[in-house]
């Protein structure tokens, strides 16, 4: 993948996880926000702080890459990194949710859909971006 396409690939989610993020920790403080009802934010402010970690490794990287720094694109690679890793801890507790409504009998009013958090399906991104150059960072990081 070309210096050009991590760019515009960190920049984007960047800045998705940046107002993901910023939106989850307004929830958090404010409360529910009138015309945002039809996003799913939970206003849990540790996955806004994780969210706006993220974004901010990924805008990092698009800054490096745009000015051509000489980190290459790590930081974005970290990104990707760290977005998977999250993507699959929030798969984690969602799964432990599940089965403890299953097996306590309290799944009738439990639904998947009101526990998915960005981080869940954010991390669908960070794992295209890992299918698309994860191999050459992994095997960069085992030749140091």
């Amino acid at each position: 993948m070309s210096d050009t396409a991590k760019l515009v690939y960190g920049a984007a989610l960047g800045a998705l996880y940046l107002v993901a993020g910023a939106l989850h920790i307004l929830v958090a403080v404010v409360g529910p926000i009138p015309g945002l009802d039809a996003l799913p934010l939970t206003g849990d402010p540790l996955a806004g702080f994780v969210m706006l970690v993220v974004g901010a490794v990924f805008a990092a990287g698009a800054r490096n890459l745009a000015r051509d720094a000489g980190e290459d694109a790590i930081f974005v690679s970290v990104g990707v990194l760290l977005s998977v890793g999250f993507g699959l801890v929030e798969l984690l507790a969602l799964s432990a949710a599940g089965l403890d409504a299953y097996l306590l009998g309290g799944g009738a009013g439990w639904s998947v859909a009101g526990l998915v958090s960005p981080l869940l399906y954010l991390a669908v991104f960070g794992a295209a971006g890992y299918l698309a150059w994860g191999r050459k960072f992994l095997r960069g990081l085992s030749a140091a």
